[in-house]
This record gives structure tokens, C-alpha cells and sequence, in this order.
């Protein structure tokens, strides 16, 4: 065998290798197409659901495939995700969405829900005791999963999810950077 026969064999192997870690990446997000689905039943605003559900798939899938600190908060921030969804799904059920009725109800559901997220992501970052890519890959998820619900008040539902996400996860981050045991 001479080292071409070597090279080629080492490259199909390596292939072979990237294609299953790849297969089982997608996989992993698959449940998550369930949440999309379910989102996009209950939501006024399908475009804007259908756009961060699969921003949330394809960032959540190259995470998974990834490895690393990457792959371990996939899940920490779909799960916090489903707080500022559900939380925007449902109070944009109990009305019809106009700019008086979004801003008392569809709004501060977003910001309770973002707050709530953060608030989660920042103890399992700290339980893990987690380096800089698990706490910007895992607020990256759980805000893309929540603005599948907060896109239907707008840009202001989004922003009112980030906001309240950063007062969640900001003390957590202190905690951190400052040496604090988590709670």
C-alpha cells in the first residue's frame, strides 16, 4: 500500500466520520422540529415563527455536531427557550394582537419569560461551572427559541425578550466572573 492508497483511505474514513457525526447532530434536533410545528400552529405571525425556528434548528444542529461546550448547551437553552415561547404563545391566544393589547399582555409576557431564561441558563452555566462557549451558545438557542413566540408583537417583542433575558442571566454572569458559588 502506498501513501496515496493511505491518504485516500484516510480521507473516506474521515468523511465517513464527519457524515455520522453530522446524521446524528441532525437527529438530536429533530424533537425540536415538534416545537416549530407546534409554534407554528399557535402563532398569528408564521413567517417570523418559521424564520428563528429555523435559525434555532440549523444553529442548534452545527452545535450538536460541533461537540464540545457547544453541544452541551443545546439543550439548557432550547429548554429555557420554551419559557419565553409558551409564555408569548399563550398570551397572543387570549387576544387579538393590536398595539394596546400586545403591550400589556404580549410584551411583559416576552420580558417575564426572557428574565425567567436568563435567569435558568445562568444556573445550569453555573452548576457546570461553564466556560464562555456554553453561556453565549446557550443564550444564543434559548433566545432564538424564545423569538419564535416574541416575533408575533414585532421587533419589540424580541427586544423585550432580550432585555428581560439579560436582567436573568447578567447576575449569574457576576456570580461567575467574580468567583461566587451558585446558589
Amino acid at each position: 500500500m502506498d501513501s496515496t492508497d493511505l491518504a485516500k483511505m484516510q480521507r473516506r474514513a474521515r468523511t465517513r466520520y464527519e457524515l455520522g457525526r453530522a446524521r446524528r447532530a441532525l437527529l438530536g434536533v429533530a424533537p425540536f422540529l415538534l416545537v416549530v410545528a407546534i409554534s407554528l400552529a399557535l402563532t398569528h405571525r408564521s413567517s417570523s415563527t418559521l424564520l428563528f425556528g429555523i435559525a434555532a434548528l440549523s444553529v442548534g444542529a452545527v452545535m450538536l455536531w460541533y461537540g464540545r461546550d457547544l453541544q452541551r448547551a443545546v439543550l439548557p437553552g432550547a429548554a429555557a427557550g420554551l419559557v419565553p415561547l409558551t409564555l408569548a404563545l399563550c398570551a397572543n391566544r387570549f387576544h387579538n394582537c393590536g398595539a394596546e393589547s400586545c403591550a400589556s399582555l404580549c410584551i411583559p409576557a416576552c420580558v417575564l419569560g426572557g428574565v425567567v431564561a436568563g435567569l435558568a441558563v445562568a444556573s445550569v452555566g453555573n452548576q457546570r461551572r461553564a466556560g464562555a462557549g456554553f453561556w453565549l451558545s446557550a443564550s444564543g438557542v434559548a433566545l432564538l427559541t424564545g423569538s419564535m413566540g416574541c416575533a408575533c408583537v414585532g421587533y419589540s417583542g424580541v427586544v423585550g425578550l432580550a432585555l428581560g433575558y439579560t436582567a436573568g442571566v447578567v447576575p449569574g454572569l457576576m456570580r461567575r466572573a467574580f468567583g461566587e458559588k451558585a446558589p
